[in-house]
């Protein structure tokens, strides 16, 4: 192919040399000879042939034709049409024959590639996987032969994405996707495109071509699934069927015989991860998953202190490895699962926020050392998640203890450091926690509530307060015995009962403990009701029509978005807090039930 080059440029880069002009001869020749018929070709041919041809005397006389140079022009007209002809037929062929897809993945080392039936020219996405977070990396489309490459250049697309060790989600059209587990080797596979709103298709069809790593990934998946029925199916129905029951003794026996699939599959994956001595991506994968199998017959609470006491026999949560894949999330949720499942003497389930604090802790404690390295963030992910999962969840108090655990600013410590650098240009920023722990500091019990301006309907400056400026109100100036805080909407159908039901117990003890309105400051109950309405017209409806103006409403108007509902770390309508006179938080009711039993216990002392 090179030669051939090398010849179609010499040729066309050649021009011939000066070629001198001669007088034109007469020639003369015999007509039906050759040489009357060769010189009879050219002067037709040729525009250079000035002469004519006189056939009655058989003479060809006054051709004016410089026979040399347009012999060579003659000469290279040829090959030049011969080169040409060569060169579109070259041009076909290749056209033909190479595949737009064939022909990327030749300047880059295929990553992924394969074949989807019922998929042609059609989109795939290719994320990574790190924590609870999907990275997309790339995009292609297949081809008209539905198949697909994806190439290591990839890997130069995302910042700080080293090898590109990892587990990896491919995902198509229709809500169809498979997962590929990448160890530097190519992968190649086929799998079947079909949408089901209630299957993968995609993933149950998949057939891997190439990548022991990938089929051993796959069988791995199918004797976790069989495991996962065996675990929760299998063992209802072992405790369901009586003893004697011969079914019963089927169930059981394929219950041991999944477990022990999946520890032979495992201990083969170690042996051979132990000839080759280095740890394969499915060796720690699979290993996270690997547990001992306490007797079906104990209690789960048991059962469960068992599987926590051995988490983490075959899991190390401080590999790095753990980040590039989707399952440190699973592993933390199912641990503070296992570690909090307790019941009391009387068999009810416990809920003590502690329990998931402390389990968080132990979780973390396995992990590397907090740093503020790249590439040491492990334990850095695994706190923000925890973090942001009990703020979800409203664990406040494991929030706080997570937070003066790792967080909270040390002795000498200005505090300006935001979080520990991360892969793909990222940091953890620590300054959401950190604002969300002030305010949760700022409203636990016994410390004094933060303080707000009151906009209300209408009150009476004198009855409520001696610190009235310019038609405000601030909570602080409020004297009374107790303030009760109360957030609530209309739009709320828990407050709309509820509120009611409140009045009636503020009114109560106020017709006890000297209500305010008539007996000037001091004494009794004072209820602030904040209102996360939008709807002025609503809200002010609602206040009439139940008689609540007795409370001094106030409403921002803005909903979730209101100033005060943030400072106050409000998450839910209706909620409540008891101030005393001090302004100091000393209860959180969260029903009129509660809040009766804390009036009553309160008008008792007084």
């Amino acid at each position: 192919m090179k030669l051939f080059i090398t010849y179609c440029v010499v040729m066309l880069s050649h021009r011939p040399g000066p070629v001198e002009r001669t007088e034109a001869p007469t020639v003369i020749a015999r007509e039906g000879t050759d040489s009357y018929r060769q010189i009879e070709a050219i002067c037709r041919i040729s525009r250079h042939c000035k002469g004519r041809i006189d056939r009655s005397n058989l003479h060809i006389e006054g051709i004016a034709f410089p026979w040399e140079r347009d012999r060579m022009f003659l000469a290279m007209r040829l090959q030049l049409t011969v080169i040409a002809s060569v060169i579109v037929m070259l041009s076909t062929f290749a056209l033909l024959s190479i595949n737009p897809v064939e022909a990327y993945a030749q300047s880059n080392k295929p990553f992924i590639k394969g074949t989807i039936a019922n998929y042609v020219n059609q989109s795939l996405y290719l994320y990574k996987c790190y924590g609870d977070t999907l990275l997309l990396t790339d995009s292609i489309h297949t081809d008209k032969n539905e198949r697909f490459i994806f190439t290591t250049e990839t890997f130069s697309k995302v910042q700080n994405f080293g090898k590109g060790y990892g587990l990896y989600k491919v995902i198509l059209q229709r809500n169809q996707w498979f997962y590929v587990l990448y160890d530097g080797n190519p992968i190649e596979i086929k799998t079947l495109f079909q949408p089901n709103a209630f299957y993968n298709i995609a993933t149950d069809s998949l057939k891997v071509l190439k990548s022991q790593e990938n089929k051993r990934f796959y069988e791995f998946q199918r004797l976790q699934q069989q495991l996962n029925v065996a675990n929760y199916w299998l063992l209802q129905m072992l405790r369901l069927y009586p003893l004697p029951d011969p079914f019963h003794i089927k169930i059981e026996e394929e219950y041991f015989a999944r477990y022990e699939a999946m520890l032979l599959f495992m201990k083969k994956i170690f042996a051979q991860d132990s000839v080759s001595g280095n740890s394969s991506p499915l060796g720690r994968l699979g290993g996270a998953y690997l547990s001992v199998l306490p007797d079906w017959k104990q209690p789960d609470p048991l059962r469960d202190s068992i599987i926590a006491a051995h988490y983490f026999d075959y899991f190390n949560p401080a590999d790095s490895f753990y980040l590039h894949t989707n399952i440190l999330p699973e592993k933390m949720d199912i641990y503070l699962a296992l570690r909090t499942n307790k019941r009391d003497d009387y068999g009810q389930p416990v809920y003590n926020e502690m329990l998931f604090a402390e389990a968080a802790k132990e979780f973390l404690e396995k992990t590397a050392p907090l740093s503020f390295g790249e590439g040491q963030g492990v334990r850095s992910f695994c706190l923000n998640y925890f973090l942001k999962k009990f703020n979800k969840e409203h664990k406040d108090n494991a929030f706080l203890f997570l937070y003066d655990t790792y967080l909270k600013t040390a002795e000498g410590d200005c505090g300006t450091r935001d979080g520990d650098s991360l892969p793909f240009g990222k940091a953890w920023g620590w300054a959401w926690a950190r604002e969300k722990a002030s305010i949760m500091k700022g409203i636990q019990i016994g410390n004094i509530a933060p303080d707000f301006e009151i906009y209300p309907v209408e009150f009476r400056k004198a009855e409520y307060s001696t610190g009235v400026e310019k038609g405000k109100l601030s909570l602080s100036f409020l004297q009374s015995d107790y303030t009760l805080l109360l957030f609530w909407a209309t739009w709320c159908p828990h407050c709309t009962q509820a509120v009611p039901e409140i009045k009636k117990a503020v009114d109560d003890f106020n017709s006890i403990h000297s209500p305010l309105p008539s007996g000037g400051a001091g004494g009794g109950l004072i209820t602030v009701a904040i209102s996360l309405d939008t709807d002025r017209e609503q809200w002010q409806k609602f206040v009439t029509e139940n008689n609540l103006l007795s409370f001094l409403n106030f409403s921002e108007l803005k909903g979730w978005q209101s100033e005060v509902v943030k400072k106050y770390n409000v998450y839910a309508t209706p909620t409540m807090f008891l101030l005393n006179q001090d302004k100091k938080i000393v209860a959180k009711p969260e029903t009129a039930e509660q809040l009766i039993n804390i009036l009553t216990t309160a008008g008792m002392r007084k």
